[in-house]
């Protein structure tokens, strides 16, 4: 191997372990409402009270959990994305 061959093939390795380490590793598992922890449902059932829930998913990504839900109300399509202690967010974490 010629030390140019060398140096791009040891720059591939590098990149791949970083990138398979770091938060562009995102994670999706459908769930249930019994799945959610205490505070998430809590947050979930006033959220979604009078509506249909339709999908709940885990999303792990970066070292974090975020929840989104899915859900039905009024005729319209909501999504709404909950962090692991209830709070509302704008997206994944």
């Amino acid at each position: 191997m010629t030390t140019r061959k060398l140096v791009n093939f040891t720059a591939i390795i590098t990149l791949a372990a970083l990138i398979g380490s770091c938060s562009l590793w995102r994670k999706e598992t459908k769930v249930t409402m019994t799945d959610l922890p205490a505070p998430v449902r809590t947050a979930v059932q006033k959220t979604t009270a009078g509506s249909t829930v339709t999908q709940i998913e885990k999303i792990e990504s970066g070292g974090k959990v975020t929840y989104e839900v899915e859900y039905r109300k009024d005729g319209q399509d909501h999504e709404t994305y909950f962090a692991e202690d209830g709070t509302i967010v704008k997206g994944v974490q």
